[in-house]
């Protein structure tokens, strides 16, 4: 026998409450009672059956809308640096046109559900723990709502796949929901600062997730992912580029009985000859660039999109975060692919160019340092650039940061 769907089980609900109001004294045995069938309806029993929210206790949507005018967005990034128009023009900024509308609760569940395991995993996961209150595991629609989880028993959460801390992790995560500190009118409203300190007080959740959180999820225009290295290194080539200095890509192959090392082949010109676990298999993944010389501080952190025929897609190791093994939940077909490297240099034909202006080099900061840089001489903790360093290059951007970090991605690797 196939399990109820939510519209049979609202409406045998609301059966069990019309005879009680219109024929009171038909069969006195059968009202009495109707208060208890109230209370299930109020607190989900332990099985499956009639755990789905009402409609009053659903997450809130947010609606698929921008707080700025992308038109306006694109004309101040292309007027800074010409070559966003040639980005926005052949690889358009999907967080930012193809809109939909957000669970955030489901959202953030996604992300701590998918912290530290493979992507399959935690579709399997995902999957078990809809379904542990009643929602098909083949259909994507539903979600339980945050009313229901916080009141969710730690071992009741284990049994779907989740650690100790994930379970309690996602407990805390409906808690600071239902007690309105991660409100729907702080999510919609709320200023980016605001935002982050009520994300950061949940337990599992990092910067990088914030940062994720707010440009693919809330869609806010101005947000600088600094610790991200992907970022940090699109960054970087995008400067050295603009400035006529990007390492042509080299390929090279070892002597033959020369060396076993395996050799891979760098975009940046670089030669990396360690084989390192966090390296994506390009025949089987859509990546973006692994990072050589990571810091033993950093830590994996991926993106992926919620359509189940598409894997995930790596983001390099992303440092100065305390939660291991980030996750964020994005749209489907949000992620871009690697930038051929035409699309980096400088537009010299262009009368509008002027390098200086579109990434002007602040002080200390020369086209060598970045150049050593990309080569692995990276700073204090394995970064490509400081946070001052990425406020001080993308200063013309605001308050548009957000759609220039989006290129920043495909930038990092040439095709």
């Amino acid at each position: 026998m196939p399990p109820r769907t939510r519209s049979t089980r609202v409406a045998s609900s609301a059966l069990t409450v019309i005879p009680r109001t219109a024929t009171k004294a038909k069969v006195n045995t059968d009202i009495q009672t109707p208060p208890v069938k109230r209370q299930k309806l109020s607190a989900p029993d332990p099985s499956p059956e009639g755990r789905l929210p009402g409609p009053s206790e659903s997450t809130q949507l947010i609606p698929p809308t921008l707080s700025f005018s992308l038109p306006d967005a694109i004309s101040h990034l292309s007027k800074v640096d010409p070559r966003f128009g040639l980005f926005f023009t052949h690889l358009p900024c999907r967080p930012f046109v193809h809109l939909e509308a957000i669970d955030p609760f489901r959202t953030l569940v996604t992300s701590i559900i998918g912290q530290q395991v493979s992507w399959l995993a935690a579709r399997a996961i995902n999957n078990r723990f809809r379904a542990l209150y009643g929602f098909d595991p083949e259909s994507k629609e539903g979600f339980p709502s945050p009313h229901l989880v916080e009141k969710e028993d730690v071992a009741k959460l284990k049994t779907v796949g989740l650690s100790t801390r994930k379970a309690e992790y996602v407990i805390s995560l409906a808690q600071h929901f239902t007690s309105g500190q991660l409100s729907h009118e702080l999510l919609h409203h709320g200023s980016d600062e605001e935002i982050s300190k009520a994300l950061i007080a949940v337990r599992g959740i990092g910067q990088w997730t914030v940062d994720m959180f707010l440009m693919f999820s809330l869609r806010r225009p101005d947000v600088l992912a600094v610790g991200d290295l992907g970022v940090q290194k699109g960054l970087l080539r995008w400067a050295l580029a603009a400035h006529g200095a990007l390492p042509r890509k080299q390929s090279t192959t070892p002597k033959k009985g020369k060396s076993k090392t395996k050799v891979v082949e760098r975009a940046e010109g670089e030669l990396d000859t360690v084989v390192r676990e966090t390296t994506p298999n390009r025949t089987i993944r859509d990546t973006f660039p692994p990072t050589p010389s990571t810091p033993t501080t950093s830590h994996q952190a991926v993106l992926h999109t919620s359509d189940e025929t598409t894997t995930a897609a790596q983001i390099p190791p992303t440092p100065n975060s305390p939660v291991p093994g980030e996750v964020a939940q994005i749209p489907a077909g949000t992620l871009p692919p690697p930038a051929p490297e035409e699309m980096l240099k400088p537009l010299n034909d262009n009368p509008d160019w002027n390098p200086h202006t579109a990434v002007p080099l602040p002080e200390g900061l020369s086209v060598d340092v970045l150049k050593a840089r990309l080569g692995g001489k990276k700073v204090k903790g394995g970064m490509y650039l400081t946070p001052k360093e990425m406020e001080d290059l993308t200063q013309g951007w605001r308050p548009y940061r957000s759609l220039g970090v989006f290129y920043m991605w495909p930038a990092a690797e040439e095709q």
